[in-house]
C-alpha cells in the first residue's frame, strides 16, 4: 500500500520552486535593465559629463560658486545648476547670469540640461572614428557665429576658412593661424532636434580655454548648421535650423 506524500515535503518543494523562479526572473530582468542604461549613455563622449549624467540629481545640485546678481525685476542669488537654470528662463536674469565674473562655473549646466532629455539617434553622420572628418567638411562656419575662428574668411564650410594649420582627430578640429588656435570638440552623439539623423554636442576652446557649447544639426542639404542651447532648452527654433539657407 502507497503511503501518503508528507505535506511539509509538499510545502518545502513548493518553496524552492518560488526561489528558483524568483532567482530565474531577476537574472533575465537585470542585465536587460543594465543594457538600457548603458545605452543611454552610450553617446555620451566625455567622460567627466557623462558622469555627471549618470548622477544628474546629485550634479544639478551641487554647490557651486554664488553667484547674485540686480535686474529690473530684482535681485537674485544660485550657487547651483538647478537654480541657475531656473534663472535663465528669463530673459534678463539670463543677461545678467551670463555676463557674471563668475558664469564660467556654470558653463556646462545648460549642456547637461539638454543631455540629460536626449535620445539615442535613428541614423548616424559617421563612425564614431569620422566624426572630425565629417565636422571640417559638412559645418557652415556663418552659423557659428560669435564663436566661430577669428580669423574665419566667408565659405560653405569649416574646410575652407582659410586656417594655416589643420589637425583633425576621431571627434576633434584643431584650427590654427598665427598665434590663434581654435578647437572644436564632439562630447556627445544624440538626438536633440528630433530623428532621424543624429545632433552632435561639440565643445569650442580658443587658445586652450574653453568658449562655449553648440549643437550641430543636419541640414535638409546635409550641410552642419550650429545651435545655441538654449535653442533646445526653450524647445523653438529646430525647424528652421533644419532648413537649408538661401
Amino acid at each position: 500500500m502507497d503511503r501518503p506524500f508528507p505535506l511539509y515535503r509538499v510545502i518545502i518543494t513548493g518553496l524552492f520552486l518560488l526561489v528558483l523562479f524568483v532567482i530565474a526572473t531577476l537574472g533575465s530582468t537585470a542585465p536587460a535593465s543594465e543594457g538600457a542604461e548603458e545605452s543611454k549613455f552610450s553617446g555620451i563622449l566625455d567622460p567627466d559629463l557623462r558622469n555627471k549624467l549618470e548622477h544628474y540629481t546629485q550634479a544639478m545640485a551641487a554647490t557651486r560658486p554664488l553667484i547674485e546678481v540686480e535686474t529690473a525685476d530684482g535681485r537674485y542669488k544660485t550657487d547651483s545648476c538647478a537654480g541657475f537654470m531656473a534663472l535663465s528662463g528669463h530673459d534678463g536674469r539670463a543677461r545678467a547670469l551670463n555676463s557674471h565674473p563668475l558664469a564660467s562655473a556654470y558653463r556646462d549646466c545648460a549642456v547637461l540640461r539638454v543631455l540629460h532629455t536626449a535620445r539615442e539617434p535613428e541614423q548616424h553622420l559617421s563612425t564614431l572614428a569620422g566624426l572630425g572628418q565629417a565636422v571640417f567638411t559638412r559645418l557652415d562656419p556663418a552659423s557659428l557665429q560669435s564663436l566661430a575662428p577669428a580669423w574665419a574668411v566667408k565659405a560653405a564650410r569649416l574646410a575652407g576658412i582659410g586656417s594655416d594649420h589643420v589637425e583633425i582627430g576621431d571627434r576633434r578640429v584643431i584650427l590654427a593661424r598665427g598665434q590663434s588656435t581654435w578647437t572644436m570638440e564632439v562630447i556627445a552623439s544624440v538626438d536633440v532636434a528630433g530623428p532621424p539623423v543624429e545632433d552632435l554636442v561639440v565643445r569650442v576652446s580658443r587658445d586652450g580655454v574653453a568658449a562655449g557649447f553648440l549643437v550641430l544639426v543636419s541640414r535638409t542639404d546635409g550641410s552642419l548648421n550650429a545651435l545655441p542651447l538654449d535653442v533646445f532648452i526653450m524647445g523653438g527654433g529646430v525647424a528652421m535650423a533644419q532648413a537649408t539657407p538661401p
